[in-house]
């Protein structure tokens, strides 16, 4: 299995920006990306690509190397200018083995959410779960590995995470419902499709309220980094 995560370091999260300044936001995504390896590595990931939008200022990537790497584990940094859905899927094209996209500033991502999201089919023989609710069929457990597909869908409907298990054939289609199109995507390909709820990995911080779910369950530096921000923002307003 390969691990991938899409990473845009210049300009992040615009809709941030009445609670952060431009730099702000890229040490907040920072800060979400390393809460993101740290999952991984606990889960028991041992290999890790950062697929850029842009080349990293080589301090930004020692920063980021470190938060992964050591004697037993290793990222590979690859940059691609192109946008995300076709980036993502030249890498599925050419990945030879099954993937797991995981999007770079799931803040609240649990090593339990990864463990979730690789672990075999819940069922000996998978249900086809389809955009309709009342329609499903049956596969055995021969063809789950090769025609399984497993999603995490963010709370506004987006896709926080995606376990493939045949890249070649599977196109990704990000932006606004993408859930629903990647359950559409699976139908159409005649894969496998099993939905994986969590309230840590639906968790987007897209907007200035989401951010209050750091304050609550978030962990490391986080939360700290967050209420400072918002405290001065609400000084500012006085």
């Amino acid at each position: 299995m390969k691990t991938v995560i899409p990473y845009k370091p210049d300009n992040p999260k615009s809709r941030l920006s009445a609670v952060f300044t431009e730099e702000e936001r890229k040490y907040f995504v920072e800060l979400s990306l390393e809460n993101v390896l740290s999952a991984l590595k606990d889960a028991g990931i041992k290999q890790v690509e950062l697929l850029c939008k842009s080349l990293l200022e080589p301090e930004s990537e020692k920063r980021i190397r470190n938060m992964f790497c050591d004697d037993d584990a290793e990222m590979i940094f690859s940059a691609d200018e192109r946008d995300l859905n076709t980036a993502i899927n030249d890498y599925l094209k050419k990945a030879g083995v099954p993937v797991l996209i995981v999007m770079a500033d799931l803040a609240l991502l649990t090593k339990e959410n990864v463990a979730a999201m690789i672990a075999p089919p819940t069922e000996n023989e998978a249900t086809f779960v389809s955009p309709t609710e009342n329609e499903a069929r049956i596969v055995s457990p021969v063809a789950v590995e090769e025609s399984f597909i497993r999603i995490a869908p963010g709370k506004d409907g987006g896709t926080n995470m995606m376990y493939i298990g045949a890249p070649e054939i599977f196109e990704v289609n990000y932006y606004g419902k993408s859930c629903e199109k990647h359950r559409d995507e699976a139908k159409n390909k005649n894969l496998v499709c099993e939905i994986y709820d969590s309230f840590s990995a639906a968790a987007d911080m897209d907007e200035p309220e989401d951010l209050k779910d750091i304050l609550i369950h978030g962990k490391g530096k986080l939360p700290e980094f967050v209420l400072a921000a918002l405290t001065r923002n609400e000084t500012e307003k006085k």
